[in-house]
């Protein structure tokens, strides 16, 4: 058959069935939709490069991170969404604020966990989403020091044998816990930072406390996490100040 023949042949033209044309334009509708959600992602991250430029130095130095501020905005965000859509828009959020801090220069953030150490890698990766530049390291006193000098956060487990946490109230009593990772009422890891303090977040208070089971008289709730010769890492719903002798140590929303 030659090619004039060829091109003269008439061409079949298939109509779609009702069902292939509704899948049609519920595409485009999602195309439509994934324009204005890419417009909407840019002009966000413009706009939080700016705020990494605007923000108010804090007394000495701090890692750039506002707990406080990502629980608020989460907060209001999962109100608001639908409750079947809560855990998407939260671990959705996660990663916009993510990328957005990556704008002011990408989080660094150090994981020590000698058990379950791809657990724990896991949850870090979960809490500050793929923009965050995450290693694994093997001694907590390379993680607190990354996390002491104030250019990133580290995330340590507490589920090993290695009291590391006593350290929080010691040589490492610049730096505050702002999250409890895996699990809410029994985290397996701490994220520690040198916070600003009005930056922590409201919820319960972190506590390493000497002479065991202290429950600071307050009579609140409170929650062992960890024990070792007379120290007690815990949580507790009494409402205590950082720093002060009641050995609270930070906050986990």
């Amino acid at each position: 058959m030659t090619a004039t023949l060829q091109k003269s042949l008439p061409v079949e033209v298939t109509e779609l069935t009702a069902e292939q044309q509704a899948l049609s334009a519920l595409r485009a509708e999602i195309d439509s939709i994934d324009d204005q959600i890419l417009e909407l992602f840019e002009r966000r991250l413009a706009i939080a490069a700016q705020v990494g430029k605007a923000k108010d130095a804090p007394t000495g130095p701090h890692t750039k991170l506002r707990p406080d501020r990502e629980q608020a905005v989460l907060s209001r965000l999962t109100e608001k969404a639908q409750p079947e859509n809560k855990q998407a828009v939260s671990a959705l959020w996660r990663e916009i604020v993510g990328w957005g801090l990556a704008r002011q220069g990408r989080l660094q953030v150090q994981v020590y966990a000698p058990v379950d150490g791809a657990r724990a890698m896991d949850a870090a990766r979960t809490r500050f989403g793929a923009a965050a530049d995450i290693r694994v390291v093997y001694s907590a006193e390379t993680a607190l020091k990354h996390a002491a000098e104030g250019n990133g956060v580290s995330v340590l487990a507490i589920n090993g044998d290695e009291p590391w946490w006593i350290g929080l109230r010691k040589e490492w009593s610049m730096l505050s816990v702002f999250e409890g990772l895996g699990g809410r009422d029994n985290p397996t890891a701490l994220a520690v930072g040198k916070i600003d303090p009005p930056a922590l977040p409201t919820g319960r208070r972190v506590t390493v406390t000497a002479g065991g089971d202290a429950d600071h008289g307050s009579g609140a709730r409170r929650w062992g996490l960890k024990t070792h010769h007379g120290w007690t890492l815990a949580l507790t719903e009494a409402e205590l100040t950082v720093g002060d002798d009641s050995g609270c140590i930070g906050a986990v929303i």
